[in-house]
């Protein structure tokens, strides 16, 4: 038997790959993880075929027996080494859903642009982290002509933050992938901020997944997706919502665990349509009005600084108050809603262990958080010569009253400080907006209409001076 009678016989083929012939009849063929590097111009494939997975093989191009295939209408060919897709198929009006993550795409598939696929709806360029290689201005720019009609979209660990413009090929879908919860990949997305000069476009977008790409702002201007019933921003760095996320009505699954956020908006009630509200490890200290929040069935709290919970979250069918910095219920019904919630989670119970300092750590913490004034990093000698006196009563002397440099200790800062901090960096002199103008703005529109005049003191210009001086 030669090795490649042994190939075939460990894959569970009867024949050599090149020369496999086909039934007419069958429209569904599975060839994943066989070895396959090629498919020679010997194999029949039969024309009625709708559905072929080739995924997790050593193919470095589309063969072309598979190009040549009609009616396909569900084609994964993930998990190979494809470089560049960009022959038209003959398959191309009548696919449906095309997987080709886990490649080495250099580029976007250009078929998908200039034939216009009318079929086409799900579409995974997952994992293929070079694939803005090939993605100069002029080739971008000749793609944007083109509109594509396909609306779930996977473009997740593509390390499209430094070619983010690959977005705008995309602006018609309502389903976006672009994050992952993976860690271990270092391809991910780093989006920065949302919405940004992409996204913005995005009008019709529905389900939207940016978990894990590296989020620190969410703009005013999140309300331009009116559209979206799911989003996911969850392993983020986010530390607050603008009252504008309250805009999003259509709004029924929202994921924000694992984020740093210390409040949200008071206009958080307007989202009535709202079912699953994930917060689970955050920085939260209060809840906002939920009163309208009727139709929520899952709220997550578990792992936040609250410190006391609505009384009108007691109906929601799915609830976890652990961790905490207030007794979690023990009755049935509540760990029964918590079990439901939990399901394979692994969590701690109780109420969350309050951190107490007490002064002598207190006054060692600010020891070591000392900073120097007004010269920083001082040598020892330096210091030492601008220590005052040590005994009290060299108060008279001449010495004594020489300025020293003396320490300045520096408290630790809690996150309500850095609350109000962040507030009044935003023009707000109050830890909470209450004011339609922000102070800031308020006293220099007053000195812009009420500018500073000069006035001639008399006698400014006089000239005293006589002329045979």
């Amino acid at each position: 038997m030669d090795k490649t009678d042994k190939k075939c016989k460990k894959n569970g083929l009867t024949k050599p790959i090149t020369t496999l012939e086909l039934a007419k009849d069958i429209t569904a063929i599975d060839l994943s993880n066989k070895g396959i590097s090629e498919l020679t111009h010997n194999i029949t494939l039969p024309e009625n075929l709708y559905d072929l997975d080739l995924s997790n093989n050593n193919l470095k191009e589309v063969p072309s027996e598979v190009l040549k295939l009609t009616k396909l209408k569900t084609f994964n060919v993930s998990h190979n080494s494809i470089t560049y897709f960009d022959d038209a198929p003959d398959f191309c009006n009548t696919i449906e859903q095309l997987n080709i993550s886990n490649n080495a795409l250099e580029g976007p598939p250009y078929w998908i642009w200039s034939n216009t696929p009318q079929k086409l709806r799900n579409l995974n360029l997952s994992n293929n982290p070079n694939i803005t290689k090939s993605l100069k201005k002029e080739y971008l720019e000749e793609l944007m002509q083109y509109s594509t009609l396909v609306t779930d979209v996977d473009v997740s660990n593509c390390r499209i933050g430094e070619n983010i413009q690959i977005l705008t090929l995309f602006k018609n879908t309502k389903t976006l992938n672009a994050g992952i919860l993976d860690f271990t990949y270092r391809n991910k997305n780093n989006l920065i901020e949302l919405p940004n000069l992409v996204l913005d476009k995005y009008i019709n977008l529905q389900k939207l997944n940016v978990c894990n790409t590296n989020i620190f702002t969410i703009n005013s201007n999140i309300d331009i997706h009116k559209n979206l019933i799911e989003i996911d921003l969850s392993l983020n760095n986010i530390t607050g919502l603008p009252k504008e996320f309250c805009n999003l009505y259509n709004l029924e699954v929202c994921i924000l665990s694992c984020n740093k956020i210390l409040y949200l908006p008071e206009e958080f009630y307007k989202l009535e349509k709202l079912k699953v509200l994930r917060l689970d490890t955050n920085k939260l200290c209060m809840l906002p009005n939920c009163t309208n929040l009727g139709s929520l069935e899952l709220l997550d709290l578990y792992d936040n600084d609250i410190y006391e919970v609505p009384e009108e979250i007691e109906n929601i069918e799915k609830l976890d108050l652990a961790q905490n910095y207030f007794d979690e219920p023990t009755d049935e019904i509540y760990l029964s809603k918590r079990n439901k919630l939990r399901l394979n989670l692994v969590r701690v119970d109780g109420r969350k262990e309050e951190i107490t300092i007490s002064e002598s750590e207190s006054s060692s913490l600010s020891d070591a958080e000392e900073d120097s004034y007004p010269i920083d990093n001082l040598d020892e000698d330096a210091v030492k010569q601008n220590e005052p006196p040590s005994s009290p009563e060299d108060w008279d002397s001449d010495e004594y009253w020489i300025p020293k440099f003396y320490k300045l200790s520096t408290p630790s800062t809690s996150q309500w400080l850095c609350f109000i901090k962040q507030k009044m960096e935003e023009g707000n002199f109050c830890p909470i907006d209450m004011h339609v103008t922000s102070v800031i703005d308020k006293i220099n529109e007053e000195r812009m209409l009420s500018p500073k005049e000069d006035h001639e003191s008399e006698g400014q210009f006089d000239d005293y001076s006589d002329d045979n001086s």
